[in-house]
């Protein structure tokens, strides 16, 4: 279900989807196209395109599989998050996803942001285990999930098709050990 949300850390405004202007999310997306590009996977690349993203990130999260994050510097767009393919029953777990703006790369925004989202996942979302897994050269996002507590699980070979070609990636998960039922 969509809804409001908003947490904060000392330097960041994190909102939900019921709290983001579409007019913010085209600018950041298009501004930061090519960046984003080299992270992998689908980046809308037109008004249209950031328009249908949206409209799919409100299903899924009517369906209880995804959640996004708007992640704010004063007042400014400087990335999205989501806990997505979210499955409860048995495994009550998600996968973590996050992209930040070129230019606020390495002030150590997105870890500060991915332990709070974390926070939320377990708390808010009752998730007992979340993962985030990313290519072996992106070693910024691979010391962003170290420093906010998530562990290696294993490397996998040809693991995700990102810009037509199959690649590794190192798998990474963090479970919360005060799940409640």
């Amino acid at each position: 279900m969509a809804y409001s949300l908003k947490l904060n850390t000392p330097r960041l405004s994190i909102v939900g989807i019921n709290d983001i202007n579409i007019y913010e999310l085209v600018r950041y997306f298009l501004n930061n196209h090519h960046h984003l590009l080299q992270g992998g996977g689908f980046v809308p690349n037109t008004a249209q395109d950031v328009e249908d993203v949206y409209e799919q990130w409100l299903s899924n999260m009517d369906r209880d599989t995804e959640v996004r994050f708007f992640i704010y510097l004063k007042n400014r767009l400087i990335g999205v998050a989501g806990i997505s393919n979210i499955v409860r029953g048995a495994f009550q777990a998600g996968y973590l996803g996050y992209s930040l703006a070129e230019n606020e790369q390495s002030n150590g925004y997105m870890t500060e942001a991915v332990e709070e989202i974390t926070d939320f996942g377990f708390y808010a979302l009752n998730l007992h285990r979340i993962m985030a897994n990313y290519r072996p050269d992106n070693i910024a996002s691979g010391r962003v999930l170290e420093k906010a507590g998530y562990r290696k699980e294993g490397f996998a070979e040809k693991y995700l098709r990102v810009n037509g070609r199959w690649e590794d990636h190192v798998l990474t998960a963090i479970t919360n050990d005060n799940w409640a039922n």
